[in-house]
């Protein structure tokens, strides 16, 4: 059976390589769901390659399509001019000229004789014309225009939020496919899900995803810990540029590990991590560094100070309120764009302070795959007064590294602040578990 995919890899993979030809696909879910985004990028993504396309639209008028196509990098004039797109405003036809507008409609296209059709939305024809109207037009496209050209239908519907039921309750049954966006609030975190209760002719591992909508479409995920629960083994080791952490490591950092540098607040985690990303920046590695609770101002500021090079990419985000797999997208393009060899996060807590704890364990279980994926190497911050508390953190079993930082406060004038390090965990190395003194200079971190 011949597939038309849908260009947008993680949903092909879904799909177990996208959809068959000669099917109905019901692309169903809330307002704001990304339905009509999916559906103009599968057309996009198609036409790019020579196949043809229509859209027919009871919802938005030609100029208002394009247009907005056009934010999404979609240029239609330009396929419309190649002969490889066609689009049908039916938004202002009238109801008594309805079945001689049909007719044409399906004359045309059967003309035209395109690979894929989209109809939006069959919600709006249902509203404006009726349900018996609805029903002949259904029966209408899947008798003289899916099945005469062996084209692919994709037919969007809404469903009102705090409702169940798909459309009118009868397109469901005559389609070969059902797809459901649906979105869910909850406090300032938006999550979206996309379900596939229906696909004939295709074997499907899973029926569940959590999507993010981007450029290029809609990105699914499924969730983690069924698709990915043990780690590759970790590949070459390459020195951090530190005198004494190295050895306290048991020879350096693996490419593709994760490390956690983890201490109360004025510990020196920043600095550390900075240091690390100038000095792996140095010996030719490709660094981005995400700050989530300083400007990338500042951050040079301090490197300024130490006399540390700042000669990798700063990122200073607002540790606004995101899911796991938007996380996961965010890093993951960035990453991808740019060929990143090591990723700093600083830190966890602002990631952690918007997430229940399930979630938390989520995204740094999705930071994982980024390492298998892509063979990046992970420095994460983490604030915590205790090594007793990170131990028993859920997440600290999924890092290969675990540095602790900390500081004994002085009692007397005169005396100074004494830092601490020690290493918890250096997954496949002998580390050397001893606690070391460590100054913050000239320099950077100079342990003792």
């Amino acid at each position: 059976m011949e597939l038309i995919p849908t260009g947008i890899s993680s949903l092909d993979k879904a799909l177990s390589g996208g959809f068959s030809r000669g099917s109905t696909i019901l692309l169903s879910g809330n307002p704001g769901s990304g339905k009509t985004h999916l559906a103009i990028h599968v057309l996009y993504n198609n036409m790019k390659k020579g196949l043809k396309g229509v859209y027919v639209s009871f919802a938005e008028t030609k100029k208002q399509f394009y247009r907005n196509a056009l934010q999404s990098g979609i240029d239609l004039h330009k396929m419309e001019e190649a002969g490889l797109f066609k689009f049908y405003d039916m938004l202002t036809v009238p109801k008594e000229e309805l079945e001689g507008m049909i007719a044409f409609l399906i004359s045309d296209i059967v003309e035209f004789r395109p690979d894929i059709i989209v109809f939006d939305s069959i919600t709006v024809f249902g509203q404006m014309f009726g349900e018996a109207h609805l029903r002949a037009f259904l029966h209408s496209i899947i008798g003289r225009l899916v099945n005469a050209l062996d084209a692919l239908a994709i037919l969007i519907d809404e469903i009102p939020y705090g409702e169940k039921r798909v459309g009118f309750g009868l397109e469901e049954f005559v389609v070969d496919g059902v797809i459901i966006l649906e979105i869910e609030r909850t406090g300032e975190v938006i999550r979206r899900y996309l379900t596939v209760p229906k696909m004939r002719g295709r074997p499907l591992k899973r029926s569940a995803y959590e999507y993010v909508i981007t450029e290029k479409g809609l990105e699914v995920l499924a969730i983690p810990e069924l698709e990915f629960t043990e780690r590759e083994a970790l590949k070459s080791r390459f020195e951090t540029g530190i005198p004494g952490l190295d050895g306290l490591l048991g020879g350096g950092i693996y490419e593709g590990s994760i490390t956690l540098i983890a201490g109360p607040t004025g510990s020196g985690k920043t600095i550390l991590a900075l240091n690390l990303a100038s000095n792996l920046s140095e010996s030719g590695k490709k660094v981005l560094y995400i700050a989530y609770e300083e400007s990338e101002a500042a951050l040079k500021g301090t490197l300024s100070k130490l006399g540390l090079k700042d000669n990798f990419r700063i990122i200073s985000m607002v540790p606004e309120g995101r899911t796991p797999v938007e996380y996961y997208s965010l890093i993951r393009e960035l990453v991808e764009r740019d060929g990143f060899d090591v990723l700093v996060i600083d830190s966890l807590s602002a990631m952690e302070s918007h997430m229940e704890e399930k979630e938390f364990l989520k995204a740094v279980r999705y930071l994982q795959l980024l390492t298998k994926e892509r063979g990046v190497t992970f420095i994460l911050t983490y604030i915590t007064g205790s090594t007793y508390r990170l131990a028993t953190t859920g997440f600290s079993t999924l890092v290969d590294n675990l540095v602790f930082l900390s500081y004994n406060v002085p009692e007397k004038v005169g005396e100074s602040l004494e830092r601490y390090i020690l290493v918890l965990k250096a997954r496949r190395s002998k580390n050397d578990p001893t606690l070391r003194k460590f100054l913050i200079g000239e320099g950077g971190i100079r342990i003792e």
